[in-house]
């Protein structure tokens, strides 16, 4: 699966005047739906890897209210990945999963120290220190939400996973990949050149990935929403859906069903549409 594929992140760190080794931060797992199920960090401390000798790890777990909050922002940061789960309570759970490397352990621990996940009036926000040639950090978080909170999700390079979710979504990422799944809300979704997959979707959902990949997954057991998928540029598009699909000359437009499309795709690469079986 194109979401599951360890994608290279290559971070051009400054020599220092000690002809300090560059290091890079090599990659990681984009698809993160195994950490809201875990509960935990260890999927993010065992699926993201670097070529510093010391690293540092730690977790931790807030309980957050969402009185009067509407709609509830989430900022990544830089490399970090964003899972999210819906569940029936009405505050929300955080956890985070917090990493940084260095030349050393101490190095590292003292890094780890100065990054954090803030929560303020309905904004959750990662920060921390610079990157620079001797250090490097991440912030992951998994939230517990309720399934009809309102969502609005920034990431840069790390993956976005959503699940169970019938509130208004909207996400944007960068380079990261942004999956859905078993989730009825209505999705606004958008990367520059990550993958899309939609996994199980019965809401309305507009997904733009500008040189990403997108595949769309429809249950066997239910009706076919109606779709519209688009394909620029050298894209193309792969649909085996049994049911009648309206093309254009070109086979770079498709149309499936009648009416307001539940679900509009566009990207300049590949569109995959089939069903789970």
């Amino acid at each position: 699966m194109f979401m599951r594929r360890l994608v290279l992140i290559l971070a051009a760190l400054a020599m220092t005047a000690t002809l300090h080794a560059e290091r890079q931060i090599i990659g990681g797992e984009q698809d993160h739906s195994a950490a809201a199920q875990a509960g935990d960090c260890e999927h993010f401390f065992t699926t993201t890897f670097t070529n510093f000798p010391a690293e540092a790890n730690e977790q931790e777990q807030r309980e957050i209210s969402l009185a009067g909050v509407d709609l509830l922002h989430v900022i990544a940061s830089n490399e970090g990945g964003v899972s999210i789960r819906g569940w029936n309570r009405p505050n929300a759970r955080m956890i985070v999963c917090r990493t940084a490397v260095a030349d050393t352990k101490e190095q590292a621990q003292q890094v780890l120290g100065s990054v954090s996940v803030t929560n303020h009036a309905g904004q959750i926000v990662a920060q921390g220190p610079s990157f620079d040639g001797k250090q490097a950090w991440w912030a992951n978080i998994i939230l517990y939400v309720p399934r009809r909170a309102k969502l609005d999700i920034h990431a840069a390079n790390g993956g976005v996973a959503l699940r169970n979710l019938s509130g208004k979504v909207s996400a944007k990422s960068v380079s990261g990949g942004i999956s859905v799944a078993s989730s009825p809300g209505d999705f606004k979704i958008e990367t520059e050149s990550g993958g899309i997959t939609l996994d199980r979707v019965s809401g309305r959902v507009e997904a733009v990935s500008h040189a990403g990949a997108i595949a769309l997954k429809v249950d066997d057991a239910s009706s076919v929403p109606t779709i519209e998928a688009r394909a620029g540029g050298d894209g193309s598009i792969i649909c085996n859906l049994t049911n009648d699909a309206t093309w254009d000359a070109n086979r770079k437009h498709v149309r499936i069903g009648d009416g307001y499309p539940d679900v509009r795709l566009t990207t300049d690469s590949t569109i995959m549409i089939d069903r789970i079986r």
